[in-house]
């Protein structure tokens, strides 16, 4: 889980787990760790049990230091922003760029754009978003929503499928 600071990655990824939502905002020091089990299609039409070990970095700007670490053996990464903050979209390529340097090669990288429950506060549209994937070579987009799980599932599950190609 990648994404500038309060995007909700953290919110994300407990909704993920839990299909539970908080309204608590508490800041990620470091990074959090999860682990789920999920059951996928390959591209052959096979089911394959893929094992996601989730590291949920953090995004504000003093951690930069720390985060390279975490980056060593990742298969695929969910790219998020607020689709209410520009400052989070501004921040975008930055995280691309951060990947792809801290391993050497592009991985699979899917576009979150979160929060779109907050319809009336939207600053960052959908065509946006597609263009932006398109722009950068990432392997998809979903619009999500961690408050009411809006693709929440599907965009794990998208994750584990292009990790596993």
């Amino acid at each position: 889980m990648i994404g500038a600071g309060g995007s909700g990655k953290t919110a994300l990824v407990n909704r993920f787990l839990t299909q539970k939502f908080s309204e608590q905002y508490i800041v990620t020091i470091g990074s959090q760790f999860a682990v789920k089990t999920v059951t996928v299609e390959n591209f052959n039409g096979h089911s394959v049990i893929v094992k996601l070990l989730v590291w949920d970095l953090a995004g504000q700007e003093r951690f930069d230091f720390i985060r390279s670490s975490y980056y060593k053996g990742s298969k695929g990464a969910l790219l998020v922003y607020d689709t209410t903050r520009r400052n989070t979209w501004a921040e975008l390529p930055k995280w691309i760029e951060e990947t792809d340097n801290a391993l050497g090669q592009r991985i699979p990288i899917i576009l979150l754009a979160n929060k779109v429950d907050l319809a009336n506060e939207r600053v960052i549209t959908p065509e946006m978003g597609k263009a932006f994937v398109q722009e950068h070579g990432l392997v998809g987009y979903l619009e999500t929503s961690a408050l009411n799980g809006q693709n929440v599932e599907e965009a794990f599950t998208l994750l584990a499928r292009s990790s596993i190609s």
